[in-house]
């Protein structure tokens, strides 16, 4: 939590949003389901990082629940969706008991902190849906690197690279992001002897 402050202070975590608040997936009168008082919603969401031949538009959602570290449910306009994000890996969360992998609670709470309540804009690939039925993308909450959530996870050792093709746009920096993470024993390098 106090994580999520400093990065508040300084801009990092994305606008949160009352969870009764249903303006930010409604229709606002421009066919876009866009709130325009939130300052997410002034970002050009072409400019967000995708995949070159993305299966689908940008989407401006609102996080409603943070699954764990790589797996969220949101509220878009078309409705609940469990969205798996593209190209990272967080250790496994028991759900039903106590046998989490190492760094599996850190990285949900983490992840929670930052966008759970908020909305969040996603971005796609080659393919949008994988074999449970879940969207596949990549998720922003801001403009630039600082605000393309995979490249932060992986770039403070929350999670490590999960490279799946076609979904694999943007593999390269992934891998560079995970590589500075070790070096520095950041998050699971560091705590999961990793």
């Amino acid at each position: 939590m106090i994580l999520a402050l400093l990065l508040s202070v300084v801009g990092c975590v994305p606008t949160k949003t009352a969870a009764s608040d249903t303006s930010v997936v409604a229709d606002t009168g421009d066919g876009t389901g866009v709130d325009p008082t939130d300052p997410l919603a002034n970002i050009d969401p072409e400019s967000l990082p995708a995949g070159s031949s993305p299966c689908r538009s940008p989407a401006y959602v609102t996080v409603e629940y943070v699954v764990d570290g790589d797996t969220i449910e949101v509220l878009s306009g078309r409705g609940a969706e469990r969205v798996r994000l593209i190209g990272i890996d967080a250790a496994e969360v028991d759900h039903d008991g106590d046998w989490d992998e190492c760094w599996a609670e850190e990285a949900l709470a983490h992840v929670a902190d930052l966008i759970e309540g908020a909305t969040v804009w996603l971005t796609f690939d080659a393919e949008c849906e994988d074999d449970y039925g879940r969207t596949l993308a990549y998720i922003h909450t801001r403009p630039g690197d600082q605000g393309f959530l995979q490249r932060v996870l992986l770039s403070e050792g929350w999670v490590t690279t999960f490279e799946v093709s076609p979904n694999n746009s943007f593999a390269g920096q992934f891998l560079q992001d995970e590589a500075a993470a070790m070096v520095a024993g950041a998050g699971l390098w560091g705590a999961c002897g990793r």
